[in-house]
């Protein structure tokens, strides 16, 4: 088993890693973690370079995770949740995925084709009240467009008040996480 695990938290020690470390405790085979606000890539710039390429133009960091689309079996995104949805690094970050759309939409490639993946999202909140759905929505596109079906999530809502170290739900939520994407597709 091989997870990715995409971090889009600035805290490496905050709320969302917590969990992420947790989860990593139950997770079995190998775990790859990417933290977004380390790596050296751009946002897409809609060239359109991938409509007429199975590539794309930009040749920075993104790459890393390009190579590793069709090895792992489980991709997960995590982020705190900023106005309702995943952080912006995050979605920059996820925005260069555009290359597998155009291969797929644009292009309709008829070789195309990647290995179907379990994903899931890792959320943590201060507390305002807005809920999951629209980051979880959110990740559920990305993931349309990697071959990849959530399988779960993981939240705490409240940190705030309750960090997620205290939090009495999370670890109840990363072992039914884990449990599901420790199983084979």
């Amino acid at each position: 088993m091989k997870t990715l695990i995409v971090n889009g938290s600035p805290r490496k020690h905050g709320d969302t890693m917590h969990i992420i470390q947790k989860l990593c405790t139950y997770l079995e085979g190998e775990v790859i973690l990417i933290h977004v606000y380390d790596e050296k890539v751009k946002p897409c710039i809609d060239c359109r370079y991938c409509w007429n390429h199975s590539d794309c133009a930009i040749k920075d960091d993104m790459y890393k995770m390009y190579d590793l689309m069709d090895t792992v079996d489980n991709v997960i995104l995590s982020s705190p949740i900023y106005f309702a949805d995943l952080s912006g690094p995050l979605l920059s970050y996820v925005s260069r995925l555009q290359r597998y759309y155009a291969d797929r939409l644009i292009r309709k490639n008829p070789s195309f084709s990647m290995k179907r993946k379990k994903g899931a999202v890792i959320l943590s909140a201060g507390g305002d009240g807005r809920g999951i759905e629209r980051p979880v929505d959110t990740a559920r596109i990305i993931f349309h467009h990697i071959d990849t079906k959530i399988v779960g999530t993981v939240s705490t809502l409240n940190t705030n008040t309750v960090p997620a170290h205290e939090d009495p739900t999370v670890d109840a939520q990363v072992k039914k996480l884990a449990d599901q994407l420790n199983r084979r597709l």
